[in-house]
């Protein structure tokens, strides 16, 4: 007994074919196909393109990172802009009078700085320590 089943398949793959053979040699249907599929190469290539420059981009960072160069400063200063220009607008449209807005604006002002103090001298200790434990090169002076 035949296997009915594959060749039902290969009538419908030989059918399917023949019918996108009909289909292709209709000049809209290639050019729809052909913008169609222009579009998602596009769409492909511009993902493509965007992962490797994020890679590109956190290669060089880990790579800087390992070498003992950073660009904190600069984010660091855009975070403290960005604090400063919010401080500003809370300022400016708060709900509260001016004099309670103010000395809650001297309270914030007085407790960070109060903190800022704390971990420096916590950082200086801690790295007064580990100079401290340093072992000795075996040189004087």
């Amino acid at each position: 007994m035949r296997n009915t089943g594959t060749m039902n398949t290969a009538k419908d793959w030989v059918r399917l074919a023949a019918k996108l053979g009909v289909l292709f040699t209709e000049p809209r249907v290639r050019s729809a196909i052909a913008d169609r599929l222009k579009d998602r190469v596009d769409d492909v290539a511009d993902t493509v393109t965007s992962k490797y420059e994020d890679s590109v981009d956190r290669l060089e960072s880990a790579a800087a990172a390992l070498q003992g160069r950073s660009s904190w400063p600069s984010r660091v200063a855009g975070f403290l802009l960005g604090v400063g220009v919010g401080a500003g607008f809370g300022i400016l449209l708060a709900p509260a009078p001016g004099s309670e807005t103010r000395q809650a604006v001297r309270d914030k002002a007085v407790d960070v700085k109060n903190k800022v103090f704390e971990s420096a001298a916590s950082a200086t200790g801690k790295i007064g320590r580990s100079v401290t434990k340093m072992p000795s090169t075996g040189t004087q002076g």
